[in-house]
């Protein structure tokens, strides 16, 4: 069992020398490679952006819609029901500024 343990160790061994020589030697090809990818993989910051908005925006009134049927439906409502429909109306009217920018 020592003697699979030392081969496993010495292969493992010779694998990662092999691997450090050829990272070392292509180095200038690696970065290269890497720095095509980054160019290829540019995003527009604004289109990520105004994505976020819109989907913040349908989650809020989502959220808002759910609070009002509960709201409703339940007798008098709750403290807490309103706070939150105050913190997503807030939310709203950021969004719709961040919009505006």
């Amino acid at each position: 069992m020592n003697q699979n343990n030392a081969v496993t160790l010495f292969l493992g061994a010779v694998l990662g020398g092999v691997a450090t020589y050829y990272a070392i030697k292509h180095q200038d090809d690696i970065i290269n490679k890497i720095n095509d990818l980054e160019d290829n993989l540019s995003f527009d910051h604004h289109e990520l952006i105004n994505s976020a908005k819109e989907k913040l925006d349908k989650l809020t009134n989502t959220l808002q819609s759910t609070i009002q049927r509960y709201t409703h439906s339940a007798e008098g409502g709750s403290d807490e029901a309103a706070a939150i429909m105050e913190e997503l109306n807030r939310l709203r009217d950021e969004v719709q500024a961040l919009k505006a920018q």
